[in-house]
């Protein structure tokens, strides 16, 4: 008997190609969020996330009943589908194949990639409605990144060679994004190719007409560069002609130094607390790999994103534009952990490297340390294996665990992640109180729950004092010396904040947040091109960059006078708050469009009626450009 899951365009559970029912919301949503999971989770989660607004037992309760109900749905194949502990539950692995793995392998392989589009009907549980805030908002960023991998299957089949019913396929992909997203360039960039590849030139030249009008009635800017290039080769009779898949398979990402990034490492045995472990390593070789000018290492939180729809090395070279890619596993046996590891060509797919670590438990920290001594290498042969021997004092297991966890938090938006945050620093302190990272995350953390610029003075140079000793104990860490400049931002000292963040940078000159950051102090002390420099190679590094890189970009921009420029940044912020929305009015104030000003300084007062300029913060921005972006703000009608 073979069980699937429809969750593209919609839900259907099915048994042999028959629909089985299971009509509650909640029911649907766990069995969605467990399968996409792909791993076991905590019953405690799954009761908080889907039953928060009732009592621990109650929430509890309800589970056992949903998962009655899932039994139920099963019948007598339940056993061989549900994997139900005492303390976790989970879904067998291909014991129920879902659409969505299958729309994934298609896309991660050229050989496949052409049946990808016939596997989008559409959204994530479309027309789906979530059953609590924190389900819509994992639902929302599940829903977008397969939205985006859909994008990159059209962008990527318009380059490429196809049979007629492959393109037609990928045109109707391609109006489907467009349909629900008038504004993805990319889009319109695949269906003009794939049209005029076809004879459908006039269509394929409307259809950009289409994308500047909606560009410019939304967001006020012209189509990209790319764009019009493309418009232009259209209309003079010209278009790129498209390369054989297997050309196009190898192709290389190229670049003036080799380009690496670090994968996830897998958790084979699914064990919850070697999570946590997994993040870790990969963030520390990727900090450690950095730190050699020899590479360019991918920031690893473009590399966790592509992770998530894809481990084909091919694609992730062509998504994240690297040519090697490391990637490991670790797995528990006995009282070791086994950690597995390989280098991968991206263009071949042929395996340069690999290696076998086996350590104790308490041994995993100087996991990071032995296999850059074996990846450097074999990148390099002229590079001496002496060059990656650490001299530092390793924190203990227990600090480094509590450590991760803080971090985790204090990356969140929960509001209790910054003082669980604080909670952790001061317990991987209390276990190992020399351990100068994590004395840089408390100091830092102090700041953040007290409201970055907000915070008191008495605790900002407590934060510093901390944050300084830490330097002193590990003067090595770029991480460290990122977090002194974020602080010293607050404190109005441009020089020390500047050469914090140089040194960072030239510890680990691949690290994009501490380019970013410098790109922003830069642009502070007059030096707006330079900056603005900075800014592009920090989003080169780190493609898939969270979206506070476009609000610093759009602050940076705004600083510049270049408004138009500033409101697109600020425009793929999704779900904007009132600091955003109160620059973006400034913004359409600057260019003289007081009715958009307008419509947004409505939307500030419907949030936050009590509104006053008084009360917004001001970044770490001096006096000049604070009194800049004030005058912007009173121009579009905002009260002080």
């Amino acid at each position: 008997m073979t069980w699937s899951l429809q969750l593209l365009g919609g839900f259907a559970l099915k048994r042999d190609g028959e629909a089985v029912d299971l009509p509650r919301r909640k029911d649907r949503f766990l069995l969605s969020f467990l399968c996409l999971s792909g791993r076991p989770l905590s019953r405690d989660r799954l009761a908080g996330l889907l039953w928060a607004d009732r009592a621990e037992e109650q929430a509890r309760g309800s589970l056992r009943q949903s998962l009655a109900a899932l039994r139920t749905a099963f019948g007598d194949d339940a056993d061989h589908v549900l994997a139900a502990g005492r303390d976790s539950v989970g879904v067998k692995p291909l014991a129920l194949r879902t659409d969505v793995e299958a729309f994934e392998r298609a896309a991660a392989d050229i050989a496949t990639l052409a049946d990808a589009p016939r596997l989008y009907p559409g959204p994530l549980l479309d027309g789906f409605e979530a059953p609590s805030p924190d389900c819509e908002q994992w639902m929302g960023a599940e829903r977008q990144r397969l939205e985006d991998l859909a994008v990159s299957v059209v962008e990527r089949l318009a380059g490429i060679e196809t049979g007629e019913a492959d393109t037609q396929s990928a045109i109707g992909l391609a109006r489907q994004l467009l349909g629900r997203d008038r504004l993805c360039e990319p889009a319109y960039r695949a269906l003009m190719q794939l049209l005029a590849r076809g004879n459908k030139r006039n269509e394929a030249l409307k259809l950009y007409s289409q994308c500047e009008a909606a560009l410019a009635a939304e967001l006020g800017v012209k189509a990209a560069p790319e764009t019009q290039a493309l418009y232009h080769c259209i209309l003079g009779g010209e278009l790129p002609a498209a390369a054989p898949a297997e050309k196009a398979a190898a192709t290389t990402a190229g670049g003036e130094r080799p380009s690496i990034a670090i994968m996830p490492f897998q958790n084979i045995s699914r064990e919850a607390d070697l999570d946590v472990l997994c993040d870790g390593l990969a963030e520390d070789i990727t900090s450690g790999l950095g730190r050699f000018k020899l590479f360019a290492v991918i920031d690893r939180f473009s590399a966790a994103q592509v992770a998530k729809s894809t481990s084909d090395a091919l694609e992730i070279g062509k998504r994240l534009g690297v040519d090697l890619v490391v990637q490991g596993s670790l797995q528990r046996l006995s009282d070791n952990l086994r950690l597995t590891v390989r280098l991968v060509d991206t263009a071949t797919r042929l395996q340069k490297w690999s290696g076998q670590f086996s350590v104790k438990a308490d041994e995993i920290l100087s996991a990071p340390d032995k296999i850059m001594a074996a990846v450097l290498p074999s990148i390099n042969s002229q590079v001496e294996s002496t060059l990656l021997e650490r001299s530092r004092r390793k924190p203990t297991l227990a600090a480094y665990e509590h450590l991760l966890v803080g971090i985790r938090h204090l990356r969140g938006y929960e509001p209790d992640d910054n003082r669980l945050a604080i909670e952790h620093f001061d317990r991987a302190l209390a276990a190992d109180p020399g351990f100068a990272l994590a004395m840089a995350y408390r100091g830092f953390a102090d700041i953040v729950y007290h409201g970055y610029d907000a915070t008191p003075r008495a605790i900002l140079d407590a934060s510093l004092a901390l944050i300084r000793r830490a330097s002193v104990l590990d003067p090595e860490e770029p991480r460290i010396w990122w977090l002194m400049g974020t602080a010293l931002s607050y404190t109005g000292d441009l020089d020390a904040e500047e050469q914090c963040y140089r040194q960072s940078v030239e510890l680990n000159p691949s690290d994009a947040n501490a380019i970013a950051a410098l790109g922003l102090v830069l642009v502070a002390r007059g030096a707006h091109e330079a900056g603005l420099t900075m800014f592009k190679e920090a989003f080169r590094l780190n493609p898939y960059h969270p979206e506070w890189y476009w609000v610093d970009l759009g602050g940076a921009l705004y600083v510049c006078g270049r408004y138009e420029e500033a409101l697109a940044a600020f425009a793929h912020r999704r779900n904007p708050h009132i600091w955003v929305l109160s620059r973006m009015a400034a913004c359409y104030a600057q260019l003289g469009r007081m009715a958009e000003a307008r419509v947004v300084v409505e939307k500030i007062m419907q949030m936050k009626p009590d509104f006053r300029l008084s009360q917004q913060r001001s970044g770490s921005w001096g006096s000049g450009d604070t009194e800049h972006f004030q005058a912007g703000m009173i121009k579009a009608g905002l009260p002080e």
